[in-house]
């Protein structure tokens, strides 16, 4: 079984690469300390094979090497050394370990089986000792052969020349070790051939031979030389001058090859150093007793403290025991070098805790074993999941009010279906019977009634975004002053006003008249907040919204705004009221002394105009709640207000086309009352299969927008293919939203709301009758 003596000063190293040699049944004797394994060789052991470290305390790998030459050279052969070093890679390395008389080199870490195989390489086929290559340039022959002589006895290679230029011109040389120069040449001087040697092959020895002594020193002639000897000088002194020479040179270059390494590593310390100091986490290390030995300038900073302050402190100083209170651990996560990741706090100086997430492990430091703890800085994302949060909240919030307004648009629209049967008959009632009769008393308190009825539905409408009558240019600034002007002759006279009309380009496209119940309910509730006495102060502002800044408000859009701003100096609200009071039927008022409608319906009429609305408030603080509307890109003309005309009777044959059973009917009385023939159908279906009869004339048909089947607009269309020419007029118990603007646009000719009474019904059948090309709309909401 082959012996392997394995030198390192690394146990993990050790024994790494002694058990890989004992996989291959090696005999292996392991030492961490070189002295050691130096005193075992010196007892008489020989090993097959020696794998040396480089890089160690005491004797190095390469004094072992000279060592070993020196040992066994004069009596046996030295043993094949593997020199292997994780700290000297490269040429150089491989090339001095050669010179030393190592037989082979490998850069750790390395394959096992790589390792493997070449320890089995020099066991097996032991490689001959590297022999010096000599040339001798001299024209001397009878001292050149005793040398040459001397020199093959141990096995030197030498090559003889008799000239300087005979060498220069000659080609494909074996590069010399040792270069022997007689002086004089036949063809140059000594001193010119060295210095040709020394450009030419600086790794070789040039050793001069010459007449005269050396008693007073080297003469001028080779003074550019490695060594000057006389010629008849006995070989062998000639031999250990040159091992000599080999050995020096090659340690002169092992340690350059050492400053080279120093200084590198020296340069990577000052980079890591750096490095360590300016990371913005909180890098400490601290010992097995708890002492903080280091931490980071940047670190120290985060908690307040100078980092020699912090050095030689205990490191619960900076991280006490964690509690309930101030440590919630979440799932860890493993890092790639196999630590974990947790939540924790850290103590800072003012006594406050520093959210961190944190990881430990075990480090070398200061020849010790330490722990290095690494403590992120939570504090910036803590913030942004608490806005994540609130960002989360808003939405949820901006859904639910969309999802109970689809909700309060379904409730109207049934609601106004119903009205309108009530509405359609008590207003006949009124019209058949004398006004002092019970009839008409009855008819006349039954519309009031749905008139009511009317209203509150029209703010469900307002709430749920389905009341934008009007499309045209309004200077908001109009309609603030109109408002102040109102509220001031009904409020208390000792709120005062004030308003700061500050936007440039107080413009906005809207229904003037929800933009005053915008104001009208903005100022009344500031008013009703403020109780007898305050300030009501109305300010405007043109605002560019940026898309960062829209991206943190759920609602609000990217553009350019014209800003209103209500503030007043009342009781404010908390922040658990402020979410609620968009929604429909929430007060804070006092039983009876309000509905909860009001605000919700300034919520969906802001944002039936593409707007935005918004509260600032604290209890005590008063309150401020801005509404942002797209300002307006172009002007257009502003609608004409529908007068109201003298109930007039007519004919002509109309088709009422709606769901709801009871509105048919009750359109019918009225229609047929005014001197209409009627028919009414269910749906738009059997309305189609009327109108393609074309022997029965049509003059107009009254359609509802919503039915099931086949809506209004799927109808209107196959109504405009069957008969191009047909009046239709849009009947819906929807406010007259975009839906409807499309279908006037695309040629229905009237629009009513529902409900609607006789005089409201006769009047858009009598302007549609008579005029060509008309577009009338049926309203008696106030428009400006």
């Amino acid at each position: 079984m082959a012996s392997i003596l394995v030198i390192n000063d690394d146990p993990v190293q050790l024994h790494l690469l002694a058990s890989w040699l004992e996989k291959d049944y090696f005999a292996v004797n392991r030492f961490v300390c070189s002295e050691d394994a130096w005193r075992w060789l010196q007892e008489g052991n020989v090993p097959d094979a020696i794998v040396l470290d480089l890089h160690m305390p005491g004797i190095s790998g390469w004094r072992f090497c000279e060592l070993l030459h020196s040992f066994f050279g004069s009596t046996q052969a030295v043993p094949p050394v593997l020199a292997v070093s994780a700290t000297y890679t490269g040429i150089d390395a491989h090339d001095i370990l050669k010179d030393l008389g190592a037989s082979a080199f490998l850069t750790l870490p390395t394959e096992p089986q790589r390792f493997r195989q070449q320890v089995r390489e020099l066991v097996e086929n032991p490689p001959s000792p590297q022999r010096p290559h000599v040339w001798m340039v001299s024209t001397h022959k009878s001292e050149s052969q005793r040398i040459h002589h001397i020199f093959g006895e141990r096995g030197w290679q030498v090559v003889e020349w008799q000239a300087g230029k005979q060498v220069q011109v000659a080609v494909n040389l074996v590069l010399p070790d040792i270069v022997l120069i007689d002086h004089p040449l036949s063809d140059m001087t000594s001193e010119e051939f060295v210095v040709w040697c020394k450009v030419q092959y600086p790794q070789a020895m040039c050793i001069v031979l010459g007449q005269e002594s050396t008693a007073g020193g080297y003469p001028p002639h080779a003074i550019h030389a490695d060594a000057y000897l006389p010629i008849a000088c006995d070989p062998l002194h000639i031999i250990s001058l040159c091992e000599k020479g080999r050995w020096e040179r090659a340690l002169s270059r092992v340690e350059h090859l050492l400053d080279i390494r120093t200084d590198d590593l020296r340069e990577s310390e000052a980079q890591f150093k750096e490095l360590f100091e300016t990371l913005p986490d909180v890098l400490v290390i601290y010992d097995l007793q708890g002492k903080i030995t280091h931490v980071n300038s940047l670190g120290a900073q985060q908690l307040g403290y100078l980092p020699s302050v912090l050095n030689g402190k205990a490191f619960s100083l900076i991280r006490p025991e964690p509690s309930s209170a101030e440590y919630s651990p979440t799932i860890p996560s493993s890092s790639p070098g196999g630590a974990r990741w947790e939540e924790s706090v850290l103590r800072q100086k003012n006594g406050s805790n520093l959210p961190v997430e944190m990881m430990e492990r075990e480090v070398q430091f200061l020849g010790q074993r330490q722990t290095l703890f690494i403590g992120r800085d939570l504090t910036a994302r803590k913030r942004m999941e608490e806005e994540n949060i609130a960002l989360e909240h808003q939405l949820r919030q901006v859904q639910k009010m969309e999802a109970i307004g689809r909700l309060a648009s379904g409730v109207a629209h049934d609601m106004n279906n119903t009205l309108t049967a009530i509405m359609a008959h008590a207003s006949l009632f009124k019209i058949q019977e004398k006004t002092d009769t019970p009839l008409w008393a009855a008819g006349d308190v039954i519309e009031k009634a749905v008139r009511h009825g009317k209203e509150l539905t029209s703010q469900l409408l307002g709430y749920a975004r389905q009341g934008k009558h009007h499309d045209v240019t309004v200077d908001t600034h109009d309609v603030i002053q109109e408002v102040m002007t109102l509220l001031g002759r009904t409020i208390h006279k000792m709120i005062t006003f004030r308003v700061d009309l500050s936007a440039t380009k107080p413009y906005v496209l809207g229904d003037p008249n929800q933009l005053y119940q915008i104001l009208m309910n903005l100022g009344v509730n500031a008013c009703d907040a403020m109780g007898e006495r305050g300030e009501l102060l109305v300010q405007t502002s043109n605002e560019t919204v940026t898309q960062d800044y829209a991206s943190r408000i759920p609602g609000l859009h990217a553009g350019d705004y014209v800003v209103i701003r209500v503030t007043d100096t009342g009781t404010g609200m908390s922040l658990e009221t402020q979410p609620h009071i968009f929604e429909p039927f929430f007060t804070t008022k006092g039983r009876g002394q309000g509905t909860g409608m009001g605000l919700a319906m300034v919520y969906g009429i802001v944002k039936n105009h593409r707007g935005y609305i918004g509260v600032t408030s604290s209890p005590g603080c008063g309150t401020t709640m801005s509404v942002y509307l797209p300002d307006a890109r172009c002007a257009s003309l502003k609608a004409t207000p529908v007068q109201t005309t003298k109930l007039s009777h007519g004919t002509g044959h109309i088709v009422v086309v709606d769901d709801e059973k009871d509105v048919g009917e009750a359109a019918q009385a009225i229609l047929e009352f005014l001197g209409y023939q009627v028919t009414v159908v269910l749906n738009g279906k059997e309305a189609l299969k009327i109108c393609r009869n074309l022997t029965v004339p049509v003059d107009v048909v009254l359609l509802d927008m919503v039915m099931p089947e086949m809506s209004g607009a799927t109808c209107f269309e196959e109504l405009r293919a069957i008969r191009p020419d047909l009046k239709v007029i849009l009947c819906t118990g929807y406010d007259r939203n975009h839906a409807v603007q499309d279908l006037l646009n695309q040629g229905v000719v009237g629009f009513i709301q529902k409900p609607y009474d006789v005089d409201e019904l006769a009047h858009v059948c009598q302007v549609v009758l008579r005029n060509d090309n008309p577009v009338q709309i049926c309203s008696t909401e106030r428009v400006s």
